[in-house]
């Protein structure tokens, strides 16, 4: 037998200790476990998941967090906002304004105190608490609403689904805690949908929801809890196989997969690394939160007894189900089923509303529920539906762009249909007029020809206008005749609509009454304007505002700040939302060559929004044959308002814009449904500002609706000083 030295042996002790001892043998970092993780506040974190604790657990929406962006142990005050249902939004923002500037103007004098020991009272409160970088920290303030009654009823409407959902996370062999991150999207609401264009309980976008799930004008699945959960175990899995930790993977379900795994590459693994130094163009609050939001909703849900000791949760519902096999209209669901509109709409929240409405069918492969207490012989019934309830194929949608001199009923009666059948198919009011360029839908049967060559010539009112009105700031060196011209009326009309007695005296900054259909329409309609197409570069560039060299009296002459923006109140705002629900018409389809080989290549103008998959599936086609017609490469991107080549051997053009147009329709429907346009900002671009800061970072607009309030300038090159429109939106209540 050897002999051994006390050092040796005592090498060896270690070494079988490490190796059999559980606490110490577990998984590092580098080995996290798919299904098997605690997860750990890690640190670094612990203050940005206490806030988050007591956003969604103290503080409710009647209270509001003035903080600091970066560091959230900086708390300046929780401002009431008792009688929040009476207060608008505009009277908050107000309020919390007045607060972010108190602080701010504090900071901005801490800034320029010379000797700190003789700071008294609320002055000093702050520099205790903030210590240093007081001028950024001016820039830093930022509010959030309080969450926890929202929570509350998050956790009572989530006893209806987590049975399944913590059934299919046991099937992907996922850690059942990711279940809580639908309480930090969406609060368990079926109906969210953010401004960004994110739906249902986890939030999908279009794009991430095309990957996994049926996201069309018939039907969209980010709206149905199970179905959606379903991909979201997908994304969540597919993230944690690219990234290797729950931490990343989690936060790339906000910020996305390709984002994340380039922060990994710049700054490692750890979060709170990432966090802190990964400058990402899109990388900002929300995303740096996420993870610490994800940690304190965890912690709230096991236990909610403390936080929520009278919770009446929801029971879960058991439901039938049969997959259909043809396309069936609604109709035949009601007389055949026994179910009503509402109930159908209920049980199948995937079903959009132009299938609720009867404008189209429930597609062939649809899986539709109904409780199983109610409906046990649900797949019986289906088989029992008659042959002539049962279709092929799906109702085409016929579109109509309105010309000048149309009306309802002449519309109407050229396509044989009624009046009231036009309001109900585009969700008409009888307060609301059809304007120039607006889209209408058309019953789908019975719809003939859209008719060409007919134009009937109409003078717009040049007398007294008596239809809706919104406010004109005058801006200087305005004149009645500049304001007539700019809002397509006359000096006459302006005089009559605001009792103006001298038109010489206009002053800047001077309230006018204009025509509001006349200024929305006129928006609108140049939207549909062909833009113009930029020569391709090799080298593809960031939507990045370009700074342009003003003269420093224009500059200054154009220079806005919080007291003197121009803004455009809008009164019937239920008019201005209908008229922007409808989808601005596509030119028609230019075809490459008048040559009948070569005749069925159509080349088109990129849109908003528009992927190379999205072609592809519009036209029948795979991606690489969209590809090889344009010489391009599979990671080539696509520039706005550039034109590409579609070959039509699969479906024809009208087929293709059909596609196309239920696409932006669906976008723009969601949209107007759950938020409204309550006035118009004009203010002046500032250095550095990029179109993606404007749109999600400043006023949370989608990028369509940007462009459209600014249809004669190209949003990706705007220079800095110029004026730019901005729809300012609030969310629309669900009733």
């Amino acid at each position: 037998m050897p002999a051994y030295t006390p050092k040796i042996l005592l090498l060896i002790f270690f070494l079988v200790f490490y190796s059999f001892s559980p606490a110490l043998a577990a998984p590092s970092q580098g080995t996290q476990s798919l299904s098997e993780y605690h997860f750990p506040v890690p640190r670094g974190l612990e203050s940005k998941v206490e806030f988050w604790k007591k956003v969604y657990s103290k503080y409710t929406t009647n209270h509001a967090i003035v903080h600091d962006v970066d560091n959230l142990d900086i708390v300046y005050e929780v401002v009431s906002l008792k009688n929040r249902s009476k207060l608008s939004r505009r009277a908050r923002d107000r309020k919390l304004g007045q607060v972010k500037r108190k602080y701010r103007k504090i900071l901005l004098q801490l800034a320029r105190a010379k000797d700190p020991s003789k700071l008294k009272g609320e002055p000093k409160r702050i520099h205790d608490m903030v210590k240093n970088n007081f001028r950024r920290a001016s820039r830093n303030i930022r509010a959030q609403i309080g969450q926890k009654d929202r929570f509350g009823k998050g956790l009572e409407r989530s006893g209806a689904y987590m049975d399944q959902i913590n059934q299919i996370f046991r099937e992907y062999k996922l850690p059942s805690e990711l279940a809580v991150l639908p309480h930090v999207e969406s609060s368990f609401q079926l109906n969210a949908y953010s401004s960004a264009g994110a739906a249902g309980v986890w939030q999908f976008t279009r794009g991430t929801g095309r990957l996994f799930m049926k996201v069309g004008y018939d039907v969209d699945e980010r709206r149905d809890p199970i179905l959606s959960t379903v991909a979201a175990a997908k994304l969540l899995k597919r993230n944690f196989e690219v990234l290797k930790r729950w931490p990343l993977a989690i936060t790339a379900y906000n910020h996305g997969t390709q984002g994340m795994r380039q922060a990994q590459k710049r700054h490692g693994n750890n979060i709170v690394d990432i966090i802190g130094k990964y400058r990402g163009r899109t990388f900002g609050f929300a995303s740096k939160n996420f993870y610490a939001e994800f940690l304190a909703a965890k912690h709230v849900v096991e236990h909610q007894d403390k936080y929520f000791p009278n919770l009446q949760m929801t029971k879960p519902r058991t439901m039938a189900s049969v997959r259909f096999k043809d396309y069936v209209h609604l109709n035949s669901i009601v007389s055949h089923f026994g179910m009503t509109q509402d109930e159908v709409a209920k049980y199948n929240p995937a079903l959009r509303n132009p299938v609720i409405s009867g404008q189209k069918r429930i597609p062939s492969g649809f899986t539709f529920q109904a409780p199983a207490k109610d409906y046990p012989q649900l797949k019986a019934l289906y088989r029992a539906l008659p042959v002539s309830a049962r279709h092929k194929k799906q109702i085409r949608s016929k579109w109509y762009t309105v010309r000048r001199g149309d009306t309802l009923s002449e519309v109407a009666g050229r396509f044989k249909t009624s009046v009231e059948k036009l309001y109900r198919y585009n969700n008409l009011t009888h307060r609301n007029r059809i304007y120039i360029g607006q889209v209408l839908r058309l019953p789908g049967r019975g719809a003939a020809q859209v008719p060409r060559g007919r134009l009937i010539k109409v003078s717009l009112p040049r007398k007294k206008y008596t239809g809706e009105t919104m406010n004109y700031r005058v801006r200087r060196n305005d004149n009645l005749s500049k304001i007539a011209h700019r809002f397509d009326t006359d000096v006459r009309g302006l005089v009559q609509l605001n009792g103006i007695r001298n038109p010489d005296q206009l002053y800047p900054g001077q309230f006018l009454k204009v025509p509001q259909e006349v200024v929305v329409a006129q928006a609108i309609t140049s939207a549909r304007t062909a833009p113009k197409i930029k020569k391709p570069s090799s080298k593809k560039k960031r939507p990045v505002l370009k700074t342009n060299r003003l003269d420093k009296k224009k500059k200054a002459e154009r220079k806005l700040d919080d007291s003197k923006i121009d803004i455009r109140s809008v009164r019937n705002v239920h008019s201005l939302d209908q008229m922007n629900k409808d989808r601005p018409a596509f030119l028609p389809i230019a075809f490459a060559s008048k040559d009948t080989r070569t005749a069925r290549l159509g080349v088109i103008t990129v849109d908003f929004d528009e992927t190379l998959s999205h072609y592809a599936d519009w036209a029948g086609l795979p991606i690489r044959k969209i590809l090889r017609t344009n010489k391009m490469r599979s990671r080539s991107r696509l520039d706005i308002h550039s034109k590409i080549k579609i070959p039509f051997t699969k479906v024809d053009p009208d087929v293709f814009e059909e596609r196309r147009q239920e696409y932006h329709k669906g976008i723009q429907e969601d949209f107007f449904n759950n938020y409204r346009i309550d006035k118009l900002l004009v203010r002046d671009v500032s250095k550095g500002e990029t179109v993606w800061e404007i749109c999600n970072e400043i006023y949370s607009i989608p990028f369509w609706l940007l462009a459209s309030y600014n249809p004669e300038q190209n949003i990706d090159t705007l220079a800095e000083g110029e004026p730019i429109n901005i729809p300012i939106i609030s969310q629309i209540k669900a009733s």
